[in-house]
């Protein structure tokens, strides 16, 4: 126990010398801490930052077991240091203190004994330094640098660095599961040998770029090759960090994109081809005469558009099935492929049932209808198809650029109406186009092609035509009839394009159309007091429908209207059709509650069979028979016995196109039931059927025709005088088209009035060319219309003519003398005068 008490008694004598050996010298250094344990391990002193390594202050720690701030973990390493440096061997070691918060502090520590003359150990010294920010920031480096290796390792993305030259100086792992090459293989190859020779030169031109600009990512596409030969495609990043001496190097980043170009291909295929056929679509094959007009405007060189439609598919493709049509589709297109190969440049399967070929570098006239005549072979010969032998027609429309038009839509638009000349001179033909299609041809075409967007564009109208009480002039009932407000011809009539949408196949969405627009209308006149019944017509395509009396049931349904107020008009002609079918329907409306009609009665060929076996509720005269009496003895007789009979079988009558009081008269003395024409209105808009209804007169609701305002004398003609129309502006562009016949029933120096079997707009853009002989003087005048009106069937125009004012100096010296001639023989010899009824004129046409 002395010993111990002697020992300790030195220890501090020793430390007190020190202390003035080495005065404040810990004391101001904060980072550093000198602490002294003696033999037994108790503090005895502490110098420097206490409170730097646990928080404790100095006095607080002198006199404690020096364990008592040792980790738990560490504590058996800490006192084997001790031992060994109470055995006078200095240790430099690495441990964790515990803070008076309860956390742990990491420190690094120089143990060193104090020893006397003799090597007596009394205790040690413990310099010490808090590192635990330097622990914690290495231990976090460290755990990056696992994270990264694992990034590497496992990363299905590539990761490498090139040189300066392009060669491989690194690459990760995923190198061998991406494109099957181990690493060891591929370091030291340039990366360059993998590139497609595709890619290659553009790459390397890259690279170049790449390499003047450092610390910029570049984002790049390319092939590159698998150890198996596939070329797989790959995103790459590359970053030159080839000024950073830890990489020294161009970082790559390669990211397999190969399903997704895979993907992209398929979306680009489908985009752009059929996939019947897998032929190019309507696109690809517009986007390649977009380029070939290109091309040829730099050759200098011609090339033609071809299109094919095959004559009666729609028939057969709804005769023997979808399945049947396609394989035949198919097998068309793959001989027609077949045997054009070598000769066109493109062929493509743009609708339907129409194919569209492209050929380049044409020589003549001749090259390009011998393709046509190749064409036409392929179908002489039948098409086994699923045990059926198959024989079907086409008909060719071709336009030659640029002669046919000198951009993609007009060399389309121009070999779609050769096309229909094609189609209408018969099957198995071909027609080059050119423009003397007349204007009557060109407005069916463009009719045709524009219906599919005239029921997208809400294009459509319908009017309402009022049938009337016989006795009361009271609106009983109203007729729809569907109008097109087309863009450029204005209202058209349902006769112009109802066949072609029969034969396009649009009728049935547009009836369907025409339908919900009466009933809503309807039901929204109930709401107004105005109980009346519409009638809708129905042709025997929209008739036969599938699934026509739930979708009527349907739209019956949705406007809470009953079925009374909605009347079915059919026509004889559809009875002879498909007799079993149409008398099937007509039952099931009528079990709905629907009523009948049987329109246009007396122009078909089966009248009375026709009224046994309807049995309609109403019967509508047609027209052609009211318009003759009662001056026409016979026509009289004919309606006197219909009215009668339909009575006796408890039919009702409406006479159709009733224009004059007499008229009314005579059917009204014979009690038919209801009135309809053009004595009582036209058909209406929606604004105007509202009008009526409220009791408003006809008259007071028609617009005041607009009477022709003449500035300049007018020439009336006593015989019309035969002339050539076309078109020549359209929307403001010039157009090339034929000539149309029509009569000219006045003329002077500001315009004329003629007569046409087409309906022409009233606009300022749509100027007409009129060509006929004056005084042994071939005259061209152009002008636009100003007013029109009907005639019946017929047209007639009001024309202001175009042309400045020595233009019209001359036209009035000319027609003066016109007029002077006319006086003495209304029929001048020269002069292509109209002497029988213009009716009769135009229906000889």
């Amino acid at each position: 126990m002395l010993t111990r008490i002697t020992k300790k008694k030195r220890l501090m004598a020793y430390l007190n010398e020190e202390k003035n050996s080495y005065p404040q010298i810990f004391e101001n250094s904060p980072d550093i801490l000198l602490f002294v344990v003696d033999r037994k391990g108790v503090i005895v002193s502490i110098r420097g930052g206490s409170e730097l390594i646990t928080g404790t202050k100095v006095e607080e720690c002198i006199g404690e077991k020096y364990s008592n701030f040792v980790y738990e973990e560490d504590l058996e390493r800490v006192k084997g240091y001790f031992a060994k440096v109470l055995n006078g061997e200095a240790q430099y070691v690495k441990y964790r203190v515990i803070n008076e918060h309860g956390g742990v502090s990491h420190i690094d520590v120089t143990l060193t004994p104090i020893q006397m003359e003799n090597n007596e150990v009394l205790g040690l010294y413990g310099l010490t330094s808090n590192i635990t920010v330097a622990q914690e920031l290495k231990q976090d480096i460290q755990e990056m640098r696992e994270k990264l290796q694992s990034l590497i390792h496992y990363s299905h993305e590539i990761i490498g660095i090139l040189d300066s030259k392009g060669t491989i100086v690194f690459e990760s792992p995923a190198i061998e599961a991406v494109l099957g090459y181990k690493v060891e293989e591929i370091t030291g190859t340039n990366f360059f040998d993998l590139i497609h020779p595709d890619d290659h030169q553009l790459k390397k031109s890259k690279f170049k770029e790449i390499l003047k600009r450092p610390n910029t990512p570049f984002t790049v596409e390319l092939r590159l090759k698998h150890k198996n030969g596939e070329w797989r495609d790959f995103e790459v990043i590359y970053t030159n960090l080839l000024h950073a001496p830890s990489v020294n190097g161009v970082i790559c980043n390669l990211h397999d994109i190969s399903e997704l170009k895979k993907q992209q291909r398929e979306i680009q295929y489908m985009a752009y081809h059929d996939y019947l056929t897998e032929l190019p679509n309507r696109r690809a094959f517009e986007s390649g005469v977009d380029l070939e007009i290109r091309l040829a405007n730099i050759d200098k060189r011609k090339f033609a558009v071809l299109f094919h439609n095959l004559d009666g598919f729609k028939f057969l493709n709804d005769s023997l099935g979808h399945e049947v049509g396609d394989l035949l589709l198919i097998e068309i297109a793959r001989k027609l492929k077949n045997t054009l190969n070598k000769n066109i440049k493109m062929m493509a399967r743009i609708s339907g049932d129409e194919f569209a070929i492209l050929t380049t570098n044409l020589q003549d006239i001749h090259s390009i209808e011998q393709i046509a005549k190749d064409a036409l072979q392929v179908f002489e010969q039948s098409f086994d198809i699923k045990g059926y032998n198959l024989f079907i027609t086409t008909s060719i429309g071709i336009s030659i650029y640029p002669e046919s038009g000198d951009d993609t839509a007009s060399l389309m638009k121009n070999t779609g109406l050769a096309l229909y000349l094609a189609e209408k001179a018969g099957n198995n033909n071909y027609q080059i186009y050119s423009p003397t299609a007349n204007v009557a041809t060109y407005k069916v075409f463009s009719l045709r092609n524009e219906l599919k967007q005239a029921l997208h564009d809400n294009q459509f109208l319908v009017y309402y035509q009022p049938i009337v009480h016989t006795g009361t002039n009271q609106i009983v009932s109203v007729e729809a009839l569907l109008r097109w407000n087309h863009p450029v011809w204005g209202i058209v009539s349902p006769d112009e394009f109802i066949p072609l949408a029969e034969e396009s196949g649009l009728i049935t969405p547009i009836g369907e159309w025409v339908l919900r627009t009466v009933c809503k209308n309807v039901r929204l006149w109930h709401n107004a007091g105005y109980f009346i019944q519409a009638s809708v017509n129905l042709s025997l395509v929209q008739f036969l429908q599938t699934g026509l009396v739930a979708m009527i049931s349907s739209i019956l349904q949705e406007n809470e209207l009953d079925p009374k107020w909605l009347n079915i008009e059919i026509t004889e002609s559809t009875m002879m059709e498909q007799e079993e079918k149409v008398l099937g329907k007509i039952e099931k409306l009528r079990g709905l509650g629907i009523q009948i009609s049987l329109d246009d009665f007396g122009t078909g060929y089966a009248s009375f069979k026709s009224l046994r076996d309807i049995k309609p509720d109403i019967l509508k005269i047609d027209r052609s028979l009211i318009k003759d009496i009662p001056s026409d003895k016979d026509s009289g007789e004919i309606v006197t016995s219909i009215i009668q009979l339909a009575h006796r079988l408890s039919i009702e009558v409406v006479a159709e196109g009733v224009e004059t009081i007499e008229q009314r008269e005579f059917v009204s003395n014979l009690q038919c039931d209801w009135i309809q024409g053009y004595l009582f209105s036209r058909p209406v808009s929606e604004e105007n059927i509202l009008k009526l209804l409220a009791g408003k007169s006809n008259s007071e609701i028609e617009s005041v025709p607009i009477k022709e305002k003449r500035k300049y004398f007018r020439i009336d003609l006593q015989y019309p005088l035969e002339a050539f129309m076309t078109v020549a502006e359209l929307n403001g562009k010039n157009v090339q088209l034929g000539n149309t016949k029509v009569v000219v029933e006045n003329i002077g120096p500001g315009g004329l009035r003629f007569v046409s079997n087409i309906k022409l707009p009233t606009r300022s853009d749509i100027v007409l060319k009129f060509q006929t002989t004056i005084i042994d003087e071939e005259m061209t005048l152009y002008g636009t219309i100003v007013f029109d009106e009907e005639q019946g069937d017929l047209y007639r125009s009001g024309v202001k003519f175009i042309v400045d004012e020595k233009q019209r100096d001359y036209l009035i010296k000319n027609f003066n003398q016109f007029q002077l001639q006319l006086k003495k023989d209304p029929l001048l010899i020269g002069h292509s005068f109209v002497t029988e009824n213009v009716t009769t004129y135009f229906k000889g046409l």
